[in-house]
């Protein structure tokens, strides 16, 4: 019972981190589709603040760790490494708004809408994979559903996770090039937009790796 009890505490934990990555990118999302509009003011009110109650998360889930809750939980390492990579998601995301910000000041050109639409995107497959995420973790906890329904809505959820992953691999690839291309005089204003579109696009990849580990852990919970 006491491992149940445990397992499920870590699940839930691990689910208010994936709702606070849902709940910044959505918002960040929206301004991004409006030319960032208020982003600085988005960033410091609510991207800082996102980013250290995912981090008071992940203490919880160390916590018991060091108070040998976890000693009789199996797969602990998965646990363990999925809500690191949900904290490592919030600090790339991070790093990444942090470079539009930067870019903010300066001046619009010819390129700016492709490139934006870039950006756009991306963030846009990170709030989809965040919610998926949200999704695949409160299968785990349905305790009403058979263990081949529940292996099949874990499969869906991951699947849809792993396609938004693909699809900013794409994305970055293709707004890489364009960025290489346009900005080679620019190279301050190169620098930072790679450097953004990078961040965003390691933020994904952690998200996947995080749910890599959380689909292996609902699956062990039907064997």
């Amino acid at each position: 019972m006491s491992e149940s009890i445990t397992r499920l505490t870590i699940i839930e934990v691990m689910q208010d981190m994936a709702q606070e990555i849902e709940n910044i990118s959505s918002i960040l999302y929206s301004a991004a589709k409006k030319d960032n509009e208020g982003i600085e003011k988005l960033y410091r009110q609510e991207l800082l603040l996102a980013k250290e109650k995912i981090s008071r998360a992940r203490d919880r889930i160390f916590d018991y760790l060091a108070n040998g809750r976890l000693e009789v939980l199996p797969y602990k390492e998965f646990y363990i490494n999925s809500s690191l990579q949900l904290e490592n998601a919030i600090n790339k995301f991070d790093a990444g708004v942090y470079r539009l910000i930067l870019l903010q000041g300066a001046q619009r050109d010819t390129h700016y809408d492709e490139v934006n639409d870039t950006i756009v995107y991306i963030l846009e497959e990170i709030y989809n994979s965040s919610r998926s995420l949200v999704d695949l973790l409160r299968s785990l906890l349905s305790v009403r559903k058979a263990s081949s329904e529940k292996r099949k809505m874990i499969e869906e959820k991951f699947s849809r996770i792993a396609d938004s992953e693909s699809r900013v691999d794409s994305i970055y690839r293709s707004g890489l090039a364009k960025i290489l291309e346009f900005y080679k005089a620019e190279p301050s204003k190169l620098l930072l937009l790679k450097d953004a579109i990078e961040y965003l696009e390691d933020s994904m990849d952690c998200i996947y790796s995080s749910s890599v580990y959380i689909k292996l852990i609902g699956i062990s919970w039907l064997a």
